[in-house]
């Protein structure tokens, strides 16, 4: 009997695995329709692991967060910079504009925020496990501010501001996503991940239960919020309560393949990098597609069920995993967390 019940277990964890790999290399999207696709691209290159985006439009440059993921040195720093759009090459743009400050600073999602009068840059600092606040000058430089920690957020992944020091802050998986228990939280789906809500005054939780809580946007009048559940390949949306900050559940939007960065354009449409989450890609993942790329733009509409549609699909040669898109005007910009680039691409007229 002991040995009917092992052959029982040995079978099990064989189709397990077997399925925990199947799942982990599916990446094709599920049910989306034609590729719209870019006019042309052009890299910019020499940005290592350009994880997140934010486009500064009235200034018409952006905001990328990097961090070498392909070969990290212990104690290795991540940076900050800023590129004109109108001039990409400009030899200023290749400067970490944190000033080293923190320290400590693996820099994964960012959010730009402009009330008129005040400019500033959050950050989510994965290494810390905090997110850091930066005063914005003319030029474009960070003066660091504050350092805001809560015992929840153990593996910070996202952030959006709705203040000059209030923000909501996604925590993808509860044991860490670098952990090994927090990666097969993801193979399995474990709804760990949670939305933070900071007022300015108090933490509080704004969502539990989410299947690795990702990318996180507002829409153009704070009044929705959109959450990346990568391990659903969906999106989760909340009515969001200006008053007290109180989300409360929309919908569950299918998107077809894992979804990463949410950014949002002035037309109120969200752009979604999509990707298999990977510790690295490798030229021979390169090679054979494993580091295969989606780009999708939606455009949600009240409480309708609308499809994502594809703008960008590349088999990890052209740019291998994208992490986040933004659009401005006729441009969006791509970039991903296992690059050394990323790239400008016009929209077609």
């Amino acid at each position: 009997m002991k040995r009917v019940l092992s052959v029982f277990g040995l079978a099990a964890a064989v189709a397990l695995g077997a399925w925990l790999v199947h799942r982990e290399r599916s990446f094709a999207p599920d049910g989306l329709g034609a590729v719209e696709g870019f006019q042309a691209c052009a890299p910019v290159s020499g940005v290592p692991g350009p994880e997140d985006l934010q486009i500064d439009p009235a200034r018409r440059r952006i905001f990328v967060s990097s961090f070498d993921r392909s070969a990290p040195e212990p104690g290795a720093r991540g940076a900050i910079y800023v590129f004109s759009l109108d001039d990409p090459l400009a030899a200023d743009a290749w400067r970490d504009r944190t000033g080293g400050v923190p320290e400590i600073f693996e820099p994964v999602g960012i959010y730009f925020y402009d009330d008129g009068e005040t400019r500033r840059l959050f950050v989510a600092n994965a290494a810390a496990r905090a997110v850091e606040l930066y005063d914005v000058t003319a030029g474009g430089d960070l003066r660091h501010l504050e350092t805001f920690v809560e015992r929840r957020l153990t593996s910070p992944n996202d952030v959006a501001a709705v203040g000059p020091r209030a923000f909501y802050v996604t925590n993808d998986a509860a044991p860490g996503r670098n952990s090994a228990l927090g990666r097969l939280h993801y193979l399995l789906g474990v709804a760990s991940g949670l939305i933070l809500h900071f007022d300015g005054v108090a933490w509080r939780a704004g969502a539990e239960g989410l299947r690795f809580a990702n990318g996180i946007a507002l829409s153009p009048d704070g009044g929705r919020l959109y959450a990346a559940e990568t391990a659903a390949r969906g999106l989760r949306i909340y009515d969001r309560d200006a008053a007290t900050g109180a989300l409360a559940p929309v919908m569950f939007a299918p998107m077809g393949a894992p979804v990463r960065n949410i950014n949002i354009d002035g037309t109120g449409a969200l752009w979604i990098a999509a990707s298999r989450p990977a510790p690295r890609a490798t030229d021979r993942e390169r090679r054979a597609g494993d580091a295969r790329s989606l780009v999708l733009r939606y455009d949600h509409m009240a409480d309708l069920a609308v499809s994502p549609r594809p703008v960008f699909v590349d088999d990890g040669r052209g740019l291998a995993a994208p992490t986040a898109a933004a659009r401005l005007g006729d441009i969006v910009v791509v970039g991903g967390a296992l690059e050394q680039k990323f790239l400008i691409c016009d929209l077609p007229a």
